[in-house]
């Protein structure tokens, strides 16, 4: 797997192909559009390459360095648009393979869901996406956003109050 690092495009490739819908779901899940998504893919995977060289796999793994490139890009992109006008390009999960009873969020909850997310700051917004959506460990998500596990705790603990706080509120 390390090949890629001397140059080589094809194992490069490789990696792209691997990787691609892993930081290209990440880049949704937290931006909430499609297009800018397909942006930061594209960064991510030039800065890869640019930076190939500073990859070490002793200090983990290349999925947790891709997703540790993938929320710098997202967050660039972040500061330079209003995530609330990109959460119109959400759109409700399919259910055609999901019984009825297997969906337990209407499609207004939904909406009220990521009208609340859109509504947070990058840094609360990006643990919840990571924990819940990408369902990554606490180690994981630290190592990620280069944060103690004990801050990955409580600002998770801090995001999720706010949130079910915004979405209750939304609700009276």
């Amino acid at each position: 797997m390390e090949k890629w690092q001397s140059g080589n495009k094809r194992d490069f490739e490789q990696v792209y192909n691997r990787y691609n819908s892993m930081v290209s779901k990440h880049a949704y899940l937290i931006t909430g559009s499609r297009d800018i998504a397909e942006d930061i893919v594209q960064e991510v995977f030039v800065a890869a390459w640019k930076f190939r060289a500073s990859y070490d796999s002793r200090k983990g793994s290349l999925a947790t360095w891709l997703h540790r490139i993938t929320v710098n890009e997202c967050y660039k992109k972040i500061r330079a648009i209003s995530v609330y006008d990109c959460l119109e390009d959400f759109d409700f999960p399919e259910a055609t393979s999901r019984q009825p009873e297997e969906l337990l969020v209407t499609k207004q909850e939904y909406d009220e869901m990521l009208k609340a997310l859109g509504a947070m700051d990058e840094k609360h917004r990006t643990i919840l996406v990571l924990k819940y959506l990408d369902d990554l460990s606490y180690a994981e998500i630290a190592d990620i956003m280069q944060l103690p596990i004990g801050t990955v705790r409580s600002r998770l603990s801090r995001a999720t109050r706010a949130l079910r706080e915004q979405v209750n509120h939304s609700n009276v």
